[in-house]
């Protein structure tokens, strides 16, 4: 097979609605509170200033929860430390509407008076704060995202645990080479007692899946693709753009994301591992809309919300823009995908319900 893979623009620029579109991530969030604070509370005094990182924080709804708990445990256990919290994203990250949400009535500006806050603006698999700065590093629902698009011969689906053959061992090296690269640069910048909270989606062994794992969200994976489908049966896309288009993400099993740091030396030096698992949702683990199954119409509206939350800048610009003359075209195409997309999860419903296991990696640095 012929190696298509390229540099084709950030992974995850330009997603809509994230804050509104975002309970999965949140319930994480909510999850994790809890054992920040145990977290923060374990430490040794953190020396001239406490810092608080969120890597891949996004809009800001689900980061200002994250930072929360740390803030609180901080002001407990450290009363006279000063608090900084960088938020790290993209530059097309909506900064404004983070940092606006951050001076909020819900944001943590007006927990305490003192407490700065900054933005790191650039890729999290490089490094984005001074070494040896950080007491407390998260990064939720971002470090499945790869570090490019790739484009490579993906017949038959659009994410990596379909993939067969060849084309998934590509995209696995990739998968293991960026998770390997984001743990090297976190250990740069956190200190000695200070730890990393990475919570994200994940994947388990099934045998009754092709490739032997089961991974979160694969209903809502395959129904992108049969909505596609239809449109190159009908002529709307061509199957050769459907044919190479792969969403650039990976959900880790708990091997993968233990391989690489044990196999690692650097790796295996500067982190000791506390915890790594995978474990189902605590809540609507096999249908994050379960509530509004009995509402075929409200059902497919927050599934349609949810995935263009995501899903859609990546898309636009490597599904849907290669088929498109000009602009006001590509807006036809999308609002027929989400057309056919909506009809789909009316009729099917729960055939392509979104399952959620969590992924998270507690590690304290050396």
């Amino acid at each position: 097979m012929t190696d298509k893979e390229k540099q084709s623009g950030k992974s995850t620029e330009g997603m809509l609605d994230y804050n509104e579109n975002s309970s999965a991530q949140l319930q994480l969030v909510r999850l994790l509170s809890p054992l920040v604070r145990e977290l923060v509370h374990s430490m040794d005094p953190p020396g001239t200033e406490f810092k608080i990182v969120d890597y891949g924080c996004g809009p800001g709804v689900n980061s200002i929860e994250m930072v929360k708990p740390a803030i609180e445990a901080c002001l407990e256990k450290f009363s006279d430390t000063p608090i900084v919290v960088c938020h790290s994203d993209q530059v097309g990250n909506d900064w404004n509407t983070l940092f606006e949400l951050v001076l909020g009535p819900d944001g943590y500006a007006h927990i305490a008076k003192g407490i700065r806050t900054e933005a790191a603006i650039g890729s999290f698999y490089d490094q984005v704060t001074s070494s040896e700065t950080v007491s407390i590093g998260t990064c939720i629902f971002a470090s499945h995202w790869l570090s490019q698009g790739i484009q490579l011969d993906s017949a038959g689906t659009v994410w990596f645990a379909d993939l067969q053959s060849d084309a998934r061992r590509i995209v696995d090296r990739i998968a293991q080479k960026d998770w390997t690269q984001f743990l090297l640069q976190r250990a740069l910048e956190i200190r000695a007692g200070g730890f990393l909270v990475v919570g994200t989606l994940g994947s388990f062994p099934d045998t009754s899946e092709k490739n032997g794992i089961a991974a979160s969200g694969r209903g809502i994976y395959r129904a992108i693709y049969v909505a596609a489908q239809t449109m190159a049966e009908d002529g709307l896309i061509s199957p050769e753009s459907l044919e190479s288009f792969l969403f650039s993400l990976w959900f880790m099993t708990e091997a993968e994301a233990r391989h690489t740091l044990v196999k690692n030396p650097e790796l295996k030096a500067a982190f000791e591992i506390c915890r790594i698992s995978v474990e189902p949702a605590p809540t609507k683990a096999s249908d994050i809309f379960e509530d509004h199954i009995q509402e075929p119409g409200t059902y497919a509206e927050k599934y349609v919300g949810y995935i263009r939350a995501f899903g859609d800048s990546t898309l636009r610009t490597h599904l849907f823009g290669s088929n498109c003359v000009n602009s006001e075209h590509l807006d036809q195409l999308m609002a027929e995908f989400y057309n056919r997309l909506t009809h789909l999860y009316e009729s099917e419903t729960n055939k392509y319900a979104c399952e959620v296991w969590h992924l998270v990696v507690v590690l304290r640095r050396k």
